[in-house]
């Protein structure tokens, strides 16, 4: 690993190598912009538009994402076990960091299953003395990550980290200050990296 990748600024961690490949692949690949604003699943408005799905379809492009999130979760000193997040936002790239490190993954579904054992959580289970960061791939509001994060305090698991591909905003982090200010939260890439405002 190039140790010179990261290094924690606060609670955005500065970098060369894989943080600037993986800026530069957002907006080659997910990035737009229109003069007529976009909705976003938010419900706010945005003349940028940034879909990390796409921007990591390709297998080679979702390597480079996992191991961003991976080197920033190291560069952090956070020891963990299990990633993921709500459906589908967390998925891929949670995938990619499992595969990538050795470590399991987890999907929180957006209800209940209605059979079998009714459970929120598919992938690893959420256990006593397990540890997990609890990820989505863009933050706006921060309500899905929110979500998946009391939907992953209600299991026997530790929650020992919240990460992002992308914040698009300062809502979550002044939220994880006041509710959490002990809980690390891991911005891989935020708005001012792609350049673009605030939402």
């Amino acid at each position: 690993m190039d140790e010179t990748a990261l290094e924690p600024t606060g609670a955005v961690l500065r970098a060369g190598g894989l943080r600037d490949q993986l800026r530069d692949l957002v907006l080659a690949r997910g990035y737009e912009r229109r003069e007529q604003a976009f909705l976003l699943s938010s419900g706010g408005r945005s003349h940028d538009y940034v879909d990390l799905r796409r921007a990591v379809s390709r297998g080679e492009d979702l390597d480079l994402a996992g191991r961003a999130v991976a080197e920033a979760l190291d560069s952090a000193g956070i020891g963990y076990d299990l990633i993921g997040g709500l459906t589908m936002g967390a998925d891929p790239v949670a995938h990619a960091v499992a595969m990538l490190t050795g470590r399991s993954w987890f999907s929180v579904r957006k209800a209940a299953k209605e059979h079998g054992t009714g459970r929120r959580t598919e992938g690893a289970m959420l256990v006593d003395g397990h540890r997990a960061v609890v990820f989505e791939d863009t933050v706006s509001t921060g309500r899905s990550l929110l979500e998946a994060l009391e939907v992953v305090h209600a299991s026997p698991a530790q929650v020992v980290a919240v990460c992002t591909l992308l914040d698009r905003g300062e809502a979550l982090s002044a939220h994880l200050v006041k509710a959490s200010p002990n809980l690390s939260y891991i911005r891989v890439l935020t708005y001012a990296d792609l350049g673009i405002e605030p939402l």
